[in-house]
């Protein structure tokens, strides 16, 4: 038996269900992965499709990789909170695909020593950075995570400290290992109101918005303490290889993510079919011990009418009258606007970012906002909450989240949002209802 099936090609060997476990929740989610190409520049991919059966995993690129048909490359795929790294085998190149071999084994590839601790937007904690007093960089964000030994911001806003000129956000507003000057932590729970240490940078993200990841120096003594407190009551100590994970079921043994408003009926048991008599023979007196056949089950108009076609004229109301904005950053919006299209909806709109949904809602009416972000639940519904605020004529909202609970669904509805998904959900059948239901088409 081969590593990922019965190919002939392949050898045994590396941990293949530990690959496919966190490969197949990689995918799920969609989790940023990035392939280092033979000049050592990292590209951003998106992970398309996996086949265990033939050993290989199908990536989208959507910029030129430099590469040949068998040659090794690394991958780095962050999930779960981990830095995760691999290597695999070119298998076949096409034209924005990469298709490669599936790795035998993955390893952690964190650079972190020290514990870190994940600070909610909330909690108002944020970072203003210096890389020079007179001339240069000046930055403020949002404190994602802190450790010790440095933190990762969300930077939200850059100037020229010279003329106080607005920079834009890029990878090249401070490379790895610019030096900021000085930098200031504010509001960290549990901390000095005010921490102020040096530091330099050892990361750069900017695949959805500009992070980065910086390493403190000169760090006092009273501000080491009242951090390592902070860590130590919300984080454990970090792993030193990767954590064991099994596969999940199959989507069909799977629960639906959304349950079904009517209770149907469990299917009838299946009864033996009977062996056909070799020769015709009087029908036999009725045996009152045997119950008779059951009939056939009535037809279920529900059923038939949820399997039936579309109705063609409903497809010509949504291309004729509905217009739908989608607000997502991820990798899988383009495959929901694309499913949309397919349904009928004549006009989907995409937007990236806030400012960009509001030009939308001013411009033409929208019946149908979709929001689809990789960002912290309690911050969507924290503008949505403004938008309100500010009077703007809010169509029905659909949110995707990572998980639900009482709480969220309470604040979900006071800032209008109709119909709350949990990610990772399918576009299928139950999908395309759900927004019938709230375009009132349903």
């Amino acid at each position: 038996m081969a590593l990922f099936g019965f190919s002939k090609d392949r050898k045994p060997g590396g941990n293949s269900e530990l690959v496919l476990a966190y490969l197949e929740d990689a995918q799920r989610v969609r989790s940023p992965l990035f392939l280092r190409d033979g000049r050592k520049v990292d590209l951003q991919a998106t992970l398309q499709s996996l086949d265990e059966e033939a050993g290989t995993m199908a990536l989208h690129l959507s910029t030129p990789f430099s590469g040949e048909r068998g040659s090794k490359v690394d991958l780095l795929l962050y999930h779960e909170g981990l830095r995760i790294g691999a290597s695999a085998r070119v298998a076949e190149l096409r034209s924005g695909l990469v298709v490669l071999d599936l790795p035998e084994d993955l390893e952690l590839r964190e650079r972190r020593k020290q514990p870190r601790v994940r600070l909610n937007p909330k909690e108002g904690a944020t970072l203003t950075g210096l890389t020079s007093l007179f001339e240069g960089v000046g930055i403020n964000g949002t404190l994602e995570n802190l450790s010790e030994g440095g933190c990762r911001v969300r930077v939200d806003k850059a100037l020229n400290v010279k003329d106080e000129r607005r920079l834009p956000l890029g990878a090249a507003l401070v490379p790895v290992g610019h030096t900021f000057m000085l930098l200031k932590l504010n509001k960290v729970p549990r901390c000095p109101a005010v921490i102020e240490p040096a530091g330099k940078v050892v990361c750069v993200d900017d695949s959805s918005g500009l992070c980065l990841g910086i390493a403190f120096e000169k760090l006092r003594g009273d501000a080491v303490t009242a951090i390592k407190g902070l860590v130590s009551s919300r984080a454990g100590t970090p792993p030193s290889t990767l954590p064991p994970k099994a596969r999940r079921k199959t989507v069909l043994d799977e629960e639906p993510l959304e349950r079904p408003t009517r209770r149907e009926e469990p299917p009838p048991a299946p009864r033996e079919k009977p062996a056909p008599p070799p020769v015709p023979k009087p029908a036999p007196a009725p045996d009152l011990a045997t119950e008779p056949p059951a009939p056939p089950p009535a037809p279920n108009p529900e059923v038939e009418s949820a399997s039936a076609p579309r109705n063609p004229a409903l497809l010509r109301l949504k291309k004729r009258s509905r217009t739908l904005l989608v607000l997502g950053n991820g990798a899988g919006v383009d495959l929901l606007k694309t499913h949309l299209e397919e349904e009928g909806y004549g006009r989907v709109l995409l937007a990236l970012d806030w400012a960009e949904t509001i030009t939308r809602l001013q411009e033409a009416p929208i019946e149908l906002l979709l929001v689809d972000l990789e960002r912290p639940i309690l911050e969507i519904m924290e503008m949505l909450g403004k938008l309100q605020e500010a009077e703007l004529d809010l169509p029905p909202v659909v949110l995707a989240a990572d998980e639900v609970s009482r709480g969220i669904v309470v604040a979900a509805t006071r800032v209008g949002v109709a119909h709350l998904l949990v990610r990772p959900y399918l576009l299928d059948e139950s999908f395309s209802r759900m927004i019938e239901t709230q375009l009132g088409l349903g």
